[in-house]
């Protein structure tokens, strides 16, 4: 009940802003990103980066299960201290190589969310010229409305120009 008082009251105030507004657009963010050459680009090195990672990391596994069979073979052979010992340091390897992929994990992670912000930057700098040449008081996203009329729609305007002012962005790594 709550919930659709709050619903409600929202709505009511969103009526009552746009007759005094001077207009409203929508913007399609989900089609931005996902169609602008910019975010295309970023999300192809990433996916790049990240196939070789996983190159290394595979590399990495099949050397530990190797060394982990050979370990398995000594367990008869060695006395059970040095048996133990040479167990100790292999899951010390095991650890190394978990530490491993979390830090390139975390590497994509951080360069992705940089080289996207730097596009994101963009965005809001193109969103603001068109709201200032089209007097538009209030953008909302298209995922956050009921209905609009297509003419309320700028997505397409700002991919455009979005794909004019940046189509590369460079990707760092860690």
């Amino acid at each position: 009940m709550k919930k659709s008082f709050i619903t409600l009251t929202a709505i009511c105030a969103l009526f009552s802003f746009s007759a005094s507004a001077g207009s409203i657009a929508v913007l399609d963010v989900e089609k931005i990103v996902k169609e602008s050459t910019a975010m295309r680009d970023i999300q192809g090195k990433v996916t790049k980066k990240q196939d070789e990672y996983q190159k290394d990391v595979t590399k990495k596994q099949k050397e530990l299960e190797a060394e982990q069979k050979k370990l398995e073979g000594k367990k008869d052979l060695l006395a059970k201290e040095a048996f133990e010992k040479e167990m100790k340091k292999f899951e010390g390897k095991v650890d190394d190589l978990k530490t491993f992929v979390d830090k390139k994990q975390n590497s994509l992670k951080k360069a992705s969310m940089d080289s996207m912000s730097k596009v994101n930057d963009k965005i809001k700098d193109i969103i603001a010229e068109i709201s200032k040449e089209k007097d538009i008081d209030l953008i909302v996203p298209t995922s956050q409305t009921l209905f609009y009329k297509d003419e309320m729609d700028i997505s397409a305007e700002v991919l455009k120009r979005l794909n004019k002012k940046i189509t590369k962005v460079d990707v760092k790594f860690e």
